[in-house]
């Protein structure tokens, strides 16, 4: 990652002990990207309902400069009231991986949860930003699926696309708080997860295991976008379908 990635780079990080553990851990968890992870992929019940629903509006909310939808002023960002449901959301999470594999993978989400909050709080957002979350999921994985870097300013380009979208942020509103709460922090989890993941492979380079990331992220993005992942492009103008 260079200086300005938004996932956990050190710089980002310095001084905090749990994510300083988790990135020093990460290596030896790499092992758990094999065939299963490509297998079972992610499932986020909450958001892949969401996802399910609402493609046209992923796929609007991914593609900038379409003025009809733009707000005249940006709103307030949509928080997750509700209690934090952290170590629920890592199970569930884990729930469809093997039996062996569900312990080590829910303990890897609630500790990317940690690290997502510290970057949300770096990047100057409020607390359970829906949008900073979904937004993470949406890079995270494109960063997994590309083997490449985000810089800050694309990543807040992107959260900014997620917040001020209408239709978007109208279907999250008619949500639950309880619904809200399971998809920030499951979308925080994941893209979390990918990105540090890729950052452990870079380091530690293990062609299948990437090869499987690649695989799960290209998944999670088709899900979500509802459109060919190859398509997307982030960049300072936030993410784009091409």
């Amino acid at each position: 990652m260079n200086t300005h990635d938004f996932t956990a780079a050190r710089r980002l990080l310095a001084g905090a002990a749990s994510a300083a553990l988790l990135l020093t851990a990460w290596p030896a968890q790499a092992q758990w990207l094999g065939q299963d992870y490509a297998t079972y992929g992610v499932p986020m019940s909450n958001f892949i309902q969401l996802a399910t629903i609402h493609n046209l509006n992923m796929i609007d909310a991914a593609t900038p400069g379409d003025k009809k939808s733009a707000p005249a002023s940006a709103p307030a960002p949509l928080r997750a009231e509700a209690p934090p449901a952290v170590q629920r959301n890592a199970q569930e999470l884990a729930q469809r991986f093997p039996a062996a594999q569900r312990a080590p993978m829910a303990q890897a989400y609630q500790d990317s949860m940690e690290v997502y909050q510290k970057i949300e709080a770096k990047m100057g957002w409020s607390r359970n930003d829906v949008g900073g979350a979904i937004a993470a999921f949406v890079v995270g994985n494109y960063m997994a699926m590309r083997d490449t870097e985000v810089a800050d300013e694309e990543f807040a380009a992107v959260a900014r696309q997620m917040r001020n979208h209408p239709r978007l942020a109208g279907s999250f509103k008619q949500q639950s708080a309880a619904s809200l709460r399971n998809l920030y922090e499951q979308s925080a989890m994941v893209g979390t997860f990918m990105a540090l993941a890729q950052k452990s492979l870079q380091q530690t380079p293990q062609p299948t295991q990437q090869a499987n990331l690649r695989a799960a992220a290209r998944e999670n993005l088709k899900l979500v976008l509802g459109a060919d992942p190859e398509r997307l492009r982030i960049s300072a103008r936030g993410a784009v379908l091409e």
